[in-house]
């Protein structure tokens, strides 16, 4: 299992248990689907604000992160901006652009 897995996996996990990203969250129900080098799993994001991490691809996601785990490590750890690494072709996004900024919302709010 790679870097960038596990790190997303903690950034569920401590999501869940910050109010800021809760609330920031809640009401969305989205789906960030990742193929982190052909690595497929999944974030739901439900109503109430909390997030869900599951194993292999979801029907219908609202985007999807396609990355290499080297780089989407260092997205993770806060050593590379998300937004300038979409716009010089380092990583892409398949699916609605706009809702990702809600990722990098939360991106910013919990420290890896």
């Amino acid at each position: 299992m790679g870097e960038a897995k596990e790190l997303v996996k903690k950034l569920v996990e401590v999501g869940n248990q910050t109010d800021e990203v809760v609330n920031e969250m809640k009401g969305w129900g989205g789906t960030v689907q990742f193929d982190i080098d052909g690595e497929k799993f999944y974030v739901k994001y439900n109503d109430d604000g909390t997030a869900e991490f599951v194993e292999g691809e979801a029907g219908g996601a609202n985007f999807t992160i396609i990355a290499s785990d080297e780089y989407w490590t260092k997205v993770m750890k806060g050593e590379e901006d998300p937004v300038m690494g979409f716009m010089t072709g380092k990583y892409k996004i398949q699916g609605n652009i706009m809702e990702s900024q809600k990722l990098a919302g939360v991106l910013k709010k919990v420290k890896l």
